[in-house]
């Protein structure tokens, strides 16, 4: 009787073991379902459409590395490409193809470099991406274009810069940075436009033989930035970056901006907001103030 009460209670024990270890798999299945199902995706997609018939190329750089991250001949015009898990960050995509029409400026050139290959058109966008916000982004252009009219918008001076390409996602940071750009882009074409104004001036000193104010305006329009719209600019972008200072999206804009003394100084506003844990990932003379 008692070997049978025995029997019993190493039966229950081991019942009891049993139980318990299947509870213990279970709580583990439902972290790692958690885990996975709640944590980075394996794969970050991109889509859009480029109304380009021949293969045209796509290239990514890590805008902070300066590392070419990805780089693909697409063959048609829907694309719909994984592009794998990347940190996120801020990064740059160019599509480009081949021309076979040179620019004036450029015929001496390729004739005298083979090695410089097929000439391409370009055009680029940065974008903000990060996995654990989205694994979507669609490249969009603000307007509908044929290959014809892209391909002579690119060729025609200064006129590419009216093509506006973006990479969208439905995360925060994406939407901040692509309000950034604008705000750049705003101010960039009306430096565009401004800039044309002061060559026709400077065309017409020139007809006039007031060689004294062609050259004062000449020395304007060689640089990218016209010094006055340079000012402004630079007071939107640094109150747009104080605004959104909680954002991750500032300090990766300020570390693309901010490369000698004399830009720190300018941008010291948006600096001293940041945390410590963040001022630490900028350069040493950064830290020393």
């Amino acid at each position: 009787m008692v070997y049978y009460n025995s029997e019993i209670y190493l039966f229950a024990a081991e019942n009891a073991r049993v139980l318990e270890n299947n509870k213990i798999k279970l709580l583990f299945s439902v972290i790692l379902f958690l885990l996975v199902g709640c944590g980075t995706p394996d794969q970050i997609h991109l889509r859009g459409n480029i109304p380009i018939k021949n293969p045209f190329y796509i290239d990514v750089y890590n805008m902070r590395t300066g590392i070419k991250v990805m780089s693909d001949t697409i063959c048609s015009n829907n694309i719909n490409y994984e592009v794998g898990i990347l940190p996120k960050g801020i990064y740059q995509l160019t599509v480009s193809w081949d021309r076979d029409i040179l620019k004036a400026q450029e015929i001496e050139r390729f004739a005298r470099q083979p090695e410089l290959g097929t000439p391409k058109y370009y055009m680029s966008t940065t974008f903000w991406l990060d996995a654990n916000e989205s694994d979507n982004y669609k490249l969009l252009l603000d307007s509908t274009y044929q290959q014809a009219e892209l391909e002579e918008l690119l060729l025609a001076k200064n006129r590419g810069e009216s093509i506006k390409m973006a990479v969208v996602s439905d995360g925060k940071n994406n939407k901040v940075y692509n309000e950034y750009l604008a705000l750049v882009d705003q101010y960039r074409t009306e430096n565009r436009h401004l800039n044309d104004s002061l060559q026709q001036v400077a065309m017409h000193y020139n007809d006039l033989k007031l060689f004294e104010g062609s050259e004062r305006l000449s020395a304007l329009l060689a640089k990218d930035w016209l010094p006055n719209i340079k000012t402004a600019l630079l007071r939107e972008e640094i109150n747009f970056m104080k605004d959104n200072i909680d954002s991750e999206v500032i300090s990766h804009i300020y570390h693309i901006q901010v490369n000698t003394k004399e830009d720190f100084e300018q941008y010291r506003e948006v600096y001293n907001l940041f945390p410590l844990s963040v001022k630490q990932n900028f350069t040493v003379w950064n830290k020393s103030n």
